[in-house]
């Protein structure tokens, strides 16, 4: 049986080291919760195709890579929504420039919302403008 007759369904002992090798990545990438949590978000953000961001994560990462980002990408989840905040906040002008607000006090103000978004499902778009009014309020105290 050749190569491309065994396909996803061929029997593994007859198909080559790299055949299987991306068989087992693409059962990873192809998960419920890798398509919901990773493939889907991330391939909308880029504006690709779910298949095109799966042939990239297949081709570009190790199985150890793979087997690990999902975790990952969890665990970043936070620390991206801090960093987006600092921007859209303009708390990088506040802070870093004028020293209005201090380091504590913005890393209060992000974990807070960050909080609002991960913990109680607000969406960002909404914490990102109670966030606002709240900064307005803590400034013109």
């Amino acid at each position: 049986m050749s190569k491309e007759d065994t396909g996803k369904t061929g029997d593994i002992s007859t198909m080559d080291e790299d055949d299987v090798l991306r068989i087992m990545k693409m059962r990873i990438v192809e998960s419920y919760r890798w398509k919901l949590d990773i493939v889907e978000p991330i391939s909308k953000e880029l504006g690709i195709s779910e298949d095109e961001l799966e042939e990239i994560l297949i081709r570009r990462l190790d199985m150890a890579s793979l087997e690990a980002l999902h975790p990952r990408y969890e665990s970043s989840k936070h620390h991206c929504i801090k960093e987006k905040l600092h921007a859209d906040l303009r708390l990088c002008w506040l802070s870093d420039a004028m020293n209005i607000l201090s380091e504590e006090e913005t890393e209060e103000i992000k974990n807070k919302i960050t909080a609002e978004i991960l913990t109680e499902g607000k969406s960002y778009q909404e914490a990102l403008e109670d966030g606002r009014k709240d900064l307005l309020e803590y400034l013109m105290r």
